[in-house]
C-alpha cells in the first residue's frame, strides 16, 4: 500500500497535463467490490483514476507480455496489476481477479481487450470477462466512460454511472446467460455515452462543438481512405 500511494504521489502531475473532472464521484465511492469498466484510449486511462479514485489501491488487468521483464513485473506487481493471457482460458488471472472481488475490491478493465486508438466514440465488442467476473464474485459492474481521447492541457471528463446488478445470473453454468449478461453491459454503457454528451454539451458548449467537429474529420478520413 505504501508503494502504490508513492506511486499516486509520482503520477500526480498527470492531472494537470490531462486535466479530467471526475463527474459522480458518489457512485464510486458508494461501491465497495465491484468490476469497474471504461473504455479505452490510452495509458492515462488508468494512471488518472489511480491519482483521483483508488486512493488506496488499484487492481486492473494488463496483458502478460507487460510482465515479461523482472523490472515490469516488479513493478506492475506492487501497484496491484493482475497478468492476464490473452485469447486462452487463464485460470490463475481468473482466481486472482476473484480473489480482490470477493475481498470487496474494485477490479479495474477494458471490456473491449484493446485501445481505440482512432479517438472516436464508438465501442467495439464486449468481451465477456466483466460479466462473467462480476457474476461469479456476485458484485456490480461500475460502468464509466471518458468524453473523448486525452489531449495535453485539453478538459477532458471521466463520468461515472450508476452500479449494474447482474444478480438475476448469479450462479448460472449457461454460457447463453453470459452473453445476456454482456449485453445488458454494453447498453449501460450506450446509455452511459448518451448521459456523458448531454452532460458535456450543457456544461461545457464549446468544448462538445470543438469535439464534434474533430469526430467529423476523423470520419471524413476514414471514408477518403
Amino acid at each position: 500500500m505504501f508503494f502504490y500511494r508513492l506511486m499516486r504521489f509520482f503520477f500526480g502531475p498527470i492531472t494537470f497535463i490531462y486535466p479530467t473532472k471526475i463527474v459522480n464521484k458518489e457512485n464510486f465511492n458508494k461501491v465497495e467490490g465491484a468490476v469497474c469498466i471504461c473504455n479505452h484510449y490510452a495509458v492515462p486511462d488508468t494512471l488518472i483514476p489511480a491519482v483521483k479514485l483508488y486512493k488506496k489501491e488499484l487492481h486492473v488487468l494488463a496483458k502478460a507480455e507487460a510482465f515479461q521483464s523482472k523490472i515490469g513485473n516488479w513493478f506492475l506487481r506492487k501497484v496491484g496489476a493482475i497478468p492476464v493471457h490473452r485469447g486462452e482460458a487463464d485460470i490463475a488471472a481468473f482466481k486472482e481477479v476473484l480473489k480482490v472481488l470477493k475481498g470487496n475490491k474494485k477490479l479495474a478493465i477494458y471490456p473491449e481487450g484493446t485501445r481505440n486508438k482512432k479517438g472516436t466514440e464508438d465501442m467495439g465488442d464486449f468481451k465477456q470477462g466483466a460479466a462473467r467476473f462480476a457474476i461469479k464474485a456476485k458484485v456490480p459492474i461500475l460502468p464509466m466512460m471518458y468524453y473523448k481521447m486525452h489531449k495535453p492541457f485539453s478538459r477532458n471528463y471521466l463520468y461515472i454511472g450508476k452500479p449494474v446488478y447482474l444478480d438475476e445470473f448469479y450462479g448460472t453454468k449457461d454460457s447463453s446467460d453470459y452473453e445476456k449478461a454482456t449485453e445488458i453491459v454494453w447498453q449501460a454503457m450506450l446509455q452511459l455515452r448518451k448521459d456523458l454528451n448531454e452532460y458535456v454539451e450543457k456544461v461545457n458548449p464549446k468544448l462538445a462543438k470543438k469535439h464534434k467537429k474533430e469526430l467529423e474529420k476523423i470520419k471524413s478520413k476514414e471514408i477518403n481512405d
